[in-house]
């Protein structure tokens, strides 16, 4: 089955699609999460060597550069490996799909964090810097582009969607694991039951449904963006 297929435009991916897309796809995720702890181990040296990063926006550049070279980069080469056209996977349905889908779930998602923090009289807060263009801008993109896109697209011409969704998601978790374990917070991302491992696999539940309503990998980019938004409140 292949996701972007539109049923009245065939053009969406390449004629003829590698039949080990599936093995190259996991070989992809198995290569990300050694280059994505290399990234970590890297980190403190460069702080201690040269003293770079030193700011938090400093660690931003160095995050945005990893996730260039070590997701989008490879991520292109899983989609025209799996024959699929990054354009159309993108536009999917078109832009009115991507809003629908996106900004829908997005905010049926955020409810719950909203509806928690006025129980909880928490305060609503938002600082306009660097880390919120890579919480709410950034990271969704990359995120999505590579586990709703590449991974997924790619699953998805061995196995039916709800499998192919199942372990995109469960790979999305993994993705995590080398921040949660150099933060110092593996144990408690694994064991709690909201904003953990758990919470962090119904979320790619979730967007790949979106993806798959909308066609489109920019709704669950939307999606992911406005709940990181909400998120951070």
């Amino acid at each position: 089955m292949q996701l972007w297929t539109a049923e009245n435009a065939s053009t969406s991916v390449t004629a003829r699609p590698k039949s080990n897309v599936a093995a190259v796809t996991f070989g992809f995720v198995a290569a990300l999460y050694l280059a994505w702890t290399g990234a970590w181990l890297l980190l403190p040296l460069l702080e201690n060597g040269i003293g770079w990063p030193a700011t938090s926006n400093d660690r931003t550049l160095y995050w945005t550069i990893m996730k260039a070279l070590l997701w989008i980069v490879p991520g292109i080469f899983v989609f025209r490996h799996a024959g699929i056209k990054i354009g159309a996977a993108m536009r999917g349905d078109g832009v009115r799909a991507a809003l629908l889908w996106g900004v829908g779930a997005g905010l049926l998602i955020g409810l719950e964090a909203v509806i928690r923090k006025l129980l909880g009289n928490q305060p609503f807060s938002i600082a306009f810097d660097w880390t919120f263009v890579n919480v709410v801008l950034i990271a969704p993109f990359v995120e999505e582009f590579v586990f709703r896109g590449a991974v997924l697209g790619g699953l998805m011409q061995r196995y039916r969607f709800a499998i192919a969704n199942v372990i995109a998601s469960l790979l999305f978790v993994g993705a995590h694991v080398p921040g949660w374990h150099f933060s110092g917070v593996l144990m408690e991302r694994l064991t709690q039951p909201l904003g953990g491992a758990l919470s962090i696999f119904v979320l790619g539940l979730i967007f790949g449904f979106v993806v798959l309503k909308s066609r489109s990998v920019a709704g669950g980019m939307i999606a992911h963006g406005i709940n990181n938004l909400v998120s951070i409140l």
